[in-house]
């Protein structure tokens, strides 16, 4: 239970890192960053692994796996997380011209980073990343609503294990 706490607080600081990594929309993303600490440089790789949603026919029952995010009173989108199968199902709710996306990261690092998207179609999507998320591991994740490419809210995080 403490590795599982700990392995959260670490992800909950990877996360914030995380939120500014994800921006592009390519579907597997390289970036290097280098840092200038006295002689010293450090190399950083970050990977994100970044999906549109495929729509579907079936729906999904709403639990503890799942996050909401708000516009005003009424609720802007909605996501859920399975473990079995390590799919992420994503829905936007409300017609104002903002787009839903989850993102989150299996890791301390922030690294890989992972991105699904949709579009106003009114039913669930989902992406599945059943091949490329770690086994056993914690994945941080939350929901944001976009304008364009202004993020225009966060919703709070959602921790689960990976399968």
């Amino acid at each position: 239970m403490r590795t599982m706490i700990a392995r959260g607080a670490v992800a909950a600081l990877a996360a914030t890192a995380l939120a500014g990594s994800l921006a592009g929309s390519a579907s597997a993303r390289t970036a290097h960053t280098e840092k200038s600490a006295s002689a010293q440089t450090v190399h950083t790789k970050k990977t994100v692994y970044s999906q549109k949603a495929k729509p579907t026919t079936k729906s999904i029952r709403l639990d503890a796996g799942c996050n909401f995010i708000n516009n005003g009173r009424k609720k802007a989108g909605q996501a859920c997380f399975k473990k079995s199968g390590d799919r992420v199902w994503i829905r936007d709710t409300a017609r104002d011209g903002m787009r839903i996306e989850v993102r989150g990261s299996v890791n301390s690092h922030g690294t890989p980073g992972y991105r699904c998207y949709g579009n106003y179609k009114g039913g669930w999507q989902i992406c599945n990343f059943d091949r490329k998320m770690a086994e056993g591991h914690v994945f941080l994740w939350y929901v944001n609503k976009w304008k364009g490419n202004k993020l225009k809210g966060t919703s709070g995080e959602k921790m689960m294990m990976t399968s």
